[in-house]
């Protein structure tokens, strides 16, 4: 733990569909929900689950968002 800069405690874990992820869960993950970050129209509605299907299907290539894979969620605390 010396040698770490962040230390973190597993304070659940459970599986899901990619697609059920929340509104809640996607912004956890960091996304980015302008819309031109993502080469939308700045006037087009954009979710942060939108956007985390864009980011993952930039990662996991093209149609692996419909393919909805289960996906493990493990949500953490920060500890001092």
């Amino acid at each position: 733990r010396w040698a770490s800069r962040i230390t973190l405690e597993i304070t659940g874990v459970r599986v899901e569909r990619l697609q059920s992820i929340s509104t809640a869960d996607a912004l956890a993950e960091g996304v980015n929900v302008h819309p031109s970050h993502h080469g939308k129209p700045c006037t087009s509605l954009y979710s942060p689950v939108q956007a985390y299907r864009d980011l993952w299907e930039q990662i996991n290539g093209p149609g692996s968002w419909d393919a909805n894979p289960w996906v493990w969620v493990v949500t953490f605390k920060v500890l001092p």
